[in-house]
């Protein structure tokens, strides 16, 4: 286990975050091991590269926004609730964006 702990303290190392390991030594073996699969179950380097790209400052032309007409959640169908839950998965994963404006107290 020691030995496989070096191959996590790397990819630590490689992504500035040395620190998740700080207490280490406090912990159960079982913890120890939980730890280890969380550590090796994340992608440190596209996190980070995440964060780098979210903070690029780029063009943005406020025309392309255009408003939906008025729907009210509470008397959707869940069928319909589902398709426009889909519609706002399949906006984000090809990268694009959406506005949504709510009174308060409302969710879908």
């Amino acid at each position: 286990m020691e030995s496989d702990i070096e191959e996590v303290k790397l990819k630590l190392k490689e992504a500035d975050q040395e620190h998740v390991l700080w207490f280490w030594d406090e912990l159960e073996q079982n913890e120890k091991e939980r730890l280890k699969k969380q550590i090796e179950s994340i992608d440190f380097i596209q996190i980070k590269k995440r964060y780098e790209d979210s903070k690029k400052d780029e063009p943005f032309d406020s025309k392309a926004i255009s408003p939906l007409k008025y729907k009210n959640s509470i008397k959707m169908s869940n069928e319909e609730k589902q398709k426009y839950i889909k519609i706002g998965e399949n906006t984000v994963k090809r990268g694009e964006m959406a506005v949504v404006s709510m009174a308060g107290g409302q969710r879908y």
